[in-house]
């Protein structure tokens, strides 16, 4: 179980009130875009609302089966009012956070690209760490310490000038101009 800590709010879930802390990628991975998706697709919607509730409810509770959630006895309006709690602890509310605003990101995060970043940066640590560790307040407050005192690696990169080429091919593109009759040689 996530250590309870003083972003936790709480949901009630199958009449019990239940802890819903900071998400960490493995959860918002599910949940945010799902919660960009309401609405567009009516007859998804109850689905959306399980699998964005039971997301969120494994940050606290990882040994949650979905099996023994779909059988706790839910309203529905349990669910329903849970949303705007479980929306909060992504941390990807847009703009007007304290004032309750709902608006999300136009797109969700490249949650990988972020916890490269975090890998690059930070020497010894795995990305299976940052997929469970790495909130948004975290990464708020890191890309701010990052922005005051820049990585080494960034700056010695702006010192000399460095501006990564442009990708102008996808990865198979690359793939099959290194490799053209699709074999592998070594010599």
């Amino acid at each position: 179980m996530a250590n309870p800590g003083m972003g936790d709010l709480c949901i009630v879930i199958a009449g019990r009130s239940r802890p819903i802390p900071f998400l960490a990628p493995r959860q918002n991975r599910i949940v945010v875009p799902r919660l960009m998706a309401l609405g567009a697709r009516p007859a998804a919607d109850y689905d959306n609302l399980l699998e964005i509730v039971f997301a969120a409810l494994t940050r606290a509770h990882p040994s949650l089966s979905r099996h023994a959630f779909d059988n706790w006895p839910i309203a529905t309006f349990e669910l329903l009012d849970a949303l705007a709690t479980i929306a909060r602890q992504t941390g990807l509310m847009s703009g007007a956070r304290s004032a309750g605003s709902s608006a999300f990101c136009d797109e969700a995060p490249d949650w990988d690209a972020i916890i490269a970043q975090f890998v690059n940066f930070l020497p010894g640590t795995t990305p299976d760490y940052w997929e469970d560790a790495l909130t948004v307040p975290r990464l708020e407050a890191m890309r701010e310490e990052w922005r005051r005192h820049p990585p080494l690696t960034v700056m010695v990169a702006s010192w000399l000038g460095y501006k990564p080429r442009p990708r102008d091919v996808d990865a198979a593109e690359e793939l099959m101009r290194l490799f053209p009759d699709g074999q592998l040689r070594l010599n």
